[in-house]
């Protein structure tokens, strides 16, 4: 059963396809260690390419192990904080802290370092 909501849409690099939604009121850890709620290790493509042999830490190795912090306050209050030295990047931009107002009508583009791309949207379902 899906809900209302804001989500994490995984839309290039090992989290590509993938869908994490937010919890009211919860702030959300992104990044490589497994004690992330958003975890890359825990991704099926991050879990292939170790299968594979590929160099896993290579993947994605400008993610910090803790990347990036999103607290959901409220429908109209979604923070985001950069936790990591390579960057996280809203719509083209580097930044620090910023928080948005219009995930509702508006979805925006998260980057964490070189090629783990998000979407941050409003599921209405």
């Amino acid at each position: 059963m899906t809900t209302e909501g804001p989500v994490l849409v995984g839309v290039g690099g090992v989290v590509d396809g993938e869908a994490f939604p937010l919890k009211y009121g919860n702030a959300t850890l992104v990044g490589r260690s497994r004690s992330c709620d958003v975890s890359l290790r825990h991704c099926p493509r991050w879990i292939e390419a170790k299968e594979q042999g590929t160099e896993s830490e290579k993947i994605a190795s400008t993610v910090s192990r803790k990347h990036l912090k999103i607290t959901y306050h409220d429908p109209t209050s979604i923070e985001l904080e950069d936790l990591s030295s390579n960057g996280t990047f809203v719509d083209g931009r580097r930044i620090d802290r910023l928080v948005l107002t219009d995930v509702r009508e508006t979805p925006h583009e998260i980057v964490l370092g070189e090629s783990e791309k998000f979407r941050l949207e409003w599921n209405v379902e």
